[in-house]
């Protein structure tokens, strides 16, 4: 990692854990690649908040948003647009709050100092500060993300400095299915709607929950044979997971399927009974186009034609129409 003037050596930081979640790093990972993309500037200067929660001494980042600011010479975020902000996020996900904030480059310069400062003063937290190199080799082993908090160091030395942290990645179950299906292609040339890509990645989480399942059958298998280790803290988790599951009669869930499956069954006929319609509708249109309508002189003037035939109800009436006068 290349050296910088405003970080100071390590054993100045206050010894928190950071840990960064999927949605974090996809959020600042998009935010450079559409300002790459659609910026006059050959390198914009990107700025952002990151939301989490801190316990005790370790800090999840598990979400971000954009910031704006005026540059003037001097970057100065826009504190009204930071407020609204951090309110609605409030609103949506009540349990995350501000823990730092995020921009792009290798090393932390002066500029980035001053932001710091900035998102400091408006209650950041622990104020944490996230830089990505987006110019990391390929074949780098480490992440592109380096973490900084204010150094701790009194003086000229740690005054208004950036001290290094250690970071790793945390995530979930339903995180990785998500992250799963979104660096996934979603759908083909033939699925303009994305339904194929959609019930693949329903498949992929049924087929991994399938897994699990065979894991934990197995081993209460085992245990019950005497070929496994009986571990009560494992069986307690399973009892805990099983308790959790909705009971339902058998008798019940048959009529709740036969239900679902007739109203599926139900739409599938509707929607092929529009198509079917909408097609007829394109061929009358169609047919009406090359053979307009005309009308018919004598008793029985007034009905129409179609395709220059002569409807047999109008034909009738005419010919009924012609006896009676007779």
């Amino acid at each position: 990692m290349a050296t910088s003037s405003v970080v100071v050596a390590e054993g100045a930081n206050s010894g928190l854990a950071i840990n960064l979640h999927p949605l974090a790093i996809l959020n600042i990972s998009d935010h450079y690649t559409r300002s790459k993309l659609t910026s006059i500037e050959k390198d914009p200067k990107l700025v952002g908040v990151l939301l989490g929660q801190q316990t005790g001494r370790e800090v999840s980042i598990v979400n971000s948003f954009e910031l704006v600011y005026f540059d003037n010479h001097d970057i100065k975020l826009d504190e009204e647009f930071f407020t609204t902000r951090r309110e609605q996020f409030s609103q949506v996900f009540p349990t995350q709050s501000v823990v730092g904030w995020y921009s792009v480059g290798s090393t932390p310069t002066a500029q980035d100092v001053a932001i710091h400062a900035q998102v400091v003063a408006s209650d950041a937290g622990p104020g944490v500060f996230v830089l990505f190199n987006p110019d990391i080799p390929e074949d780098a082993q480490a992440l592109p993300f380096t973490v900084y908090e204010s150094a701790l160091t009194e003086g000229a030395d740690g005054d208004g400095k950036f001290v290094q942290l250690e970071v790793g990645v945390e995530t979930g179950e339903a995180e990785r299915i998500a992250v799963d299906g979104i660096t996934k292609e979603v759908g083909g040339d033939g699925d303009t709607s994305g339904q194929v890509g959609s019930l693949t990645m329903q498949r992929n989480a049924i087929a991994m929950l399938y897994n699990r399942i065979v894991v934990l059958v197995k081993y209460i298998s085992g245990v019950i044979d005497g070929t496994a280790t009986v571990d009560h803290d494992i069986l307690r988790q399973i009892a805990a997971l099983v308790a959790t599951l909705p009971v339902m009669d058998a008798t019940e869930f048959k009529a709740e399927l036969s239900t679902e499956y007739n109203d599926v069954q139900l739409t599938d006929y509707l929607t092929t009974l529009l198509r079917q319609l909408e097609a007829f509708s394109d061929y009358t249109d169609k047919h009406l186009a090359l053979h307009p309508a005309q009308s018919e002189e004598g008793p029985g003037r007034g009905f129409k034609h179609f395709g220059g035939i002569k409807s047999s109800m109008g034909g009738g009436s005419g010919r009924r129409q012609r006896r009676h006068h007779r």
